[in-house]
This record gives structure tokens, sequence and C-alpha cells, in this order.
């Protein structure tokens, strides 16, 4: 006799979690064939077998500053509800992107199906009012991050931590070690990365300041060549026209994050999930998160962690230099910079402190333990 057909919404929104979302559906469709998949999603999970209510890739729902972006987002939300009405899926996964998923989540939970959020907001850095929010609205939360179980198991949320599966990626996509090689020869050895981040907002406040530090570093040390990582080609103009005003040489380079990282003798990054990735690969970084005084003003009454960075919230303690800017501070940057590259003291211990903590959570797995989890609300 078959098995019962199962209908699965999932809902991704931004890239990593398209991707995070597809290796989801792979992993539950090798347990069980008989899952079919509808919702929202981007390239990696139409390609996973996502029978797509509306196409992510068109745009981000994120911020709602305009008209357009609003009509967009109650055209979504309606499909979203019309589709919970009519096939009565038998559970939904939220990943991550929260300002649209908690929506679908508040839908689904009036229609009593069962709610999923993998990969969960950030309470513990910000808005932890919203753990509330995830108690009234979800059945269940897949952490990735080991310290987040506790924090929802004590808010009463039903959790379970699984890994991250940003893990997964890097060991299924590896490192083309020839394009290493060739950055390597091209500039030399003493490579220093900046990685602004993939949203325009980001690339617009950091880059500049990430610019300005690079004269300094290379008055210090003249063999220094500098990276771009340029997360997607949509990003790639704007990244040149900083490039431009600065007049800094360098060179951009469009993906390749791991090749990028690889290169490098030192990374400066945006706080995010690509720090994990450069500790991943042991390679000494410094994070920087700039916000305006009047933002910082309003938001740090609400910041819960004394850490902006994952590496060394998750070690925590301070394992690698973090700033948190939001009055210039340019100085500081070129000086910590200069000192990760020369002081093989202080460098040898930043890379000795991310290996033991690598050793403890960059474990393949995360996408199967999750799949795991989400068959046990829909059996």
């Amino acid at each position: 006799m078959p098995e019962v057909l199962k209908k699965l919404f999932i809902s991704a929104g931004e890239p990593s979690g398209d991707i995070h979302g597809a290796n989801l559906m792979h992993r539950i469709r090798e347990k069980n064939p008989y899952v079919e998949f509808y919702g929202l999603g981007k390239e990696h999970m139409r390609k996973a077998g996502l029978h797509c209510l509306y196409d992510m890739s068109h745009g981000s729902l994120m911020w709602l500053h305009v008209l357009t972006e609003l009509l967009t987002f109650f055209e979504i939300k309606k499909k979203c509800i019309d589709f919970f009405l009519r096939e009565r899926p038998d559970g939904i996964v939220l990943i991550d992107y929260c300002g649209f998923n908690f929506h679908l989540a508040k839908a689904a939970k009036k229609y009593k199906i069962p709610v999923i959020y993998y990969i969960s907001p950030q309470v513990w850095a910000h808005a932890p009012w919203r753990v509330k929010k995830m108690k009234k609205l979800v059945d269940k939360v897949i952490v990735i991050y080991p310290f987040e179980k506790d924090l929802y198991e004590n808010a009463g949320v039903p959790a379970a931590y699984v890994g991250h599966p940003l893990f997964d990626e890097i060991n299924t996509l590896g490192v083309d070690e020839n394009i290493v090689s060739e950055l390597q020869k091209l500039m030399g050895k003493n490579i220093v990365s900046f990685i602004p981040g993939s949203r325009r907002q980001e690339i617009i406040r950091l880059l500049p300041m990430l610019l300005r530090c690079a004269p300094q570093i290379q008055q210090a040390i003249p063999s220094s060549q500098f990276l771009i990582s340029c997360n997607d080609e949509r990003n790639f103009n704007l990244v040149n026209s900083i490039v431009e005003e600065s007049r800094v040489s360098c060179k951009v380079v469009i993906g390749n994050i791991h090749e990028i990282i690889k290169a490098s003798e030192l990374c400066i990054a945006s706080a995010g999930t690509v720090t994990l990735q450069i500790a991943y690969f042991l390679k000494p970084m410094i994070i920087v998160y700039r916000i305006s005084p009047f933002a910082y003003f309003i938001a740090k009454p609400f910041l819960t962690t004394p850490y902006i960075g994952l590496v060394n919230k998750l070690a925590n303690k301070m394992i690698v230099p973090e700033f948190l800017i939001y009055r210039e501070n340019d100085s500081w940057l070129a000086e910590e910079a200069i000192q990760l590259l020369q002081n093989n003291q202080k460098r040898q211990a930043c890379i000795d402190e991310l290996a033991v903590l690598m050793d403890t959570i960059a474990k393949p797995g995360a996408s199967e333990n999750a799949a795991n989890e989400v068959l046990k609300l829909i059996p």
C-alpha cells in the first residue's frame, strides 16, 4: 500500500535561507519521498522541487519602505493564506526572514497548522521580546547555535539544536585550490580581504571606511594587497564605484568567498555568518559593524550580548577583535589589522582559539538533523 502524500509549506526569503532550505528539502525527501514541497523560495529551492507560490528572487521584503514592496507583501501574504485554506498543509517550515515569516506563522496558527521555525531570529543579540512571540506562534524551533536551545526552552518554547547548515555547505562546495593559487600568484601572500556584507546598505555603510584603512595598512606593510568580496554580481557596480572613489588599488572578486578567505592573511568582515566561514578556514579576522549614532542610541538598551561577532559569542569570550562603530574611528581598525599581520604571537593565539571553537561546532549533518526534527512534527 503506498505511503500517504504529505504537503509541507516552506518559506525562505534570503539567499542563504534558499540554500539551507534546498538542503533541508533534499534530506527530507531522502527520508520520505512522499513529501511534496510548496511555498516561497529562490533558485536553489525551486531546483530542489519546490512548487513556488512566489519567486523570492524578484526582491526583498525586509524593510517595506516603498509602496511597491507593501503591495508585493500583501500579494504574497494573500497567496500563502489562500494556500493554507485550500490545501491544508501538514506543516509549515519558516527559515530565518522573521519580518515576513512571522505573518505566515500567525496565519498558520489560526488554521491549526503546525509551525516549525528553522534558523530562528537572533533574539540573543537584540529584540529579546521576540521570544514571547515565538512561544505564541511556533510549535517547535530548530536552532543552529548551541546556546539558543537553553534560551528558548527556558522561555517555554520547544527547541532542538541541530548544528549549523553552513558547514554542510562548506563540505559540499569545498575550495577551488586553483583559484586560491591564482589569487596568491597575482597578489602575493600578504592579502587583506575586505568582506563588507551582501546587502546594499551594509556595503554603503562599511566599505568606504574599510578602504580608508588600506593606505595605513600598506604604509606599515608595503607588501599588503587588498581584495574585496562582492557577494552578488548585482552589487558589483556599487562596489566598483566606491572603490573608484576611494582611489585605493584593490581587486574586486564576485563570489568565490571560500577561495578569497583561504587566499587571505587577514579578513576584515561585517558581523554575520561569513565570520563562521572565515573561522572554518582558521584565518585571523576583525569583525566590524557600523550604525549611525542615532541608531546606536535607540538600539543600545536592547543589546543583550556583549559580542557582535558570532565567533566571540560562540566562544563566550573575545577571540577576535570586534568593533561596533557608531562614530568615525578608522585608526583603530588599521592598528588592529597591522598587529594581526605583524605580531606573530597575537596572530597564532587567534588561530589557536579559532581551531578550538571549530573543533566544537564545525561538524556537518545539520540539514539531516533538521530533517529528522521536521518529520517528527508531520508523522
